[in-house]
């Protein structure tokens, strides 16, 4: 079994911007994105065939310009996004539903938003505290590629996602509020350890990356009581 190095691509985010994947939007305007460094992992694999198919793909579109719109909400069961009701996992995060480019409607509990949203894109609704922002996720939708996102909601401002088996940061000091995104060579499963200054301050259990899917870790609390989830992403039928 050998040990090889994967490149990807890289990206980051803070919570009040809206991004692209693509290097122009639809208006014709540069993207104005820190473009960081090539992320290689290594790690050991057992090997597959290259014709083997993953689970939980990115789904096709009903129309070619939909997007994709999800909650994350740490403290509320459910919502409704564009009239369909959605319960939150134990990471926060509902599954993606499907909308057309323009305004959608969100409900969290008795409060209600609206949201402009624009063609082939994924979206993260962060709610903390009755505030809601919406994000544009670093998703590259590559059929040969893992999607690793990653949400800062505590108070950390520097810190490492570290990656055990490729002895690498996979993200690093992602601003308390921001987001990051990494796209893998898959498949992969990787141990992800919180580390601050050499210290490990929380861990994951071995997570596994699929071609065509993403998976986003979300960091919460503080140096003290620093905590990590992760969850795969879902869509609604």
């Amino acid at each position: 079994m050998a040990c090889r190095f994967h490149p990807g691509r890289r990206h980051a985010g803070s919570s009040g911007d809206r991004r692209r994947d693509s290097f122009h939007l639809q208006n014709g305007g540069h993207i104005h994105m820190k473009r960081l460094t090539t992320l290689l992992i290594g790690t050991c694999l057992v090997s597959a065939p290259a014709f083997a198919q993953d689970g939980g793909l990115y789904p096709e579109p009903s129309s070619p310009d939909a997007s994709f719109l999800r909650v994350l909400d740490v403290e509320n069961d459910g919502a409704r996004i564009d009239g369909s009701d959605v319960d939150m996992n134990d990471a926060g995060f509902s599954p993606y539903i499907e909308v057309q480019p323009g305004t959608v409607g969100l409900d969290i509990g008795d409060d209600t938003s609206e949201f402009e949203v624009g063609a082939n894109t994924h979206y993260t609704v962060i709610a903390d505290e009755g505030e809601t922002t919406l994000t544009e996720d670093a998703v590259e939708d590559s059929p040969a590629q893992a999607d690793l996102l990653l949400y800062n909601l505590g108070d950390l401002e520097s810190f490492e996602l570290y990656a055990v088996e490729a002895e690498t940061a996979a993200m690093a000091d992602v601003a308390p509020g921001a987001h990051s995104g990494v796209a893998l060579k898959a498949p992969l499963t990787l141990t992800f350890e919180l580390r601050q200054d050499g210290e490990t301050l929380a861990s994951l259990d071995p997570v596994t990356l699929e071609r065509g899917t993403g998976s986003t870790v979300v960091v919460t609390g503080n140096a003290e009581s620093a905590e990590l989830g992760v969850a795969k992403s879902t869509y609604s039928d």
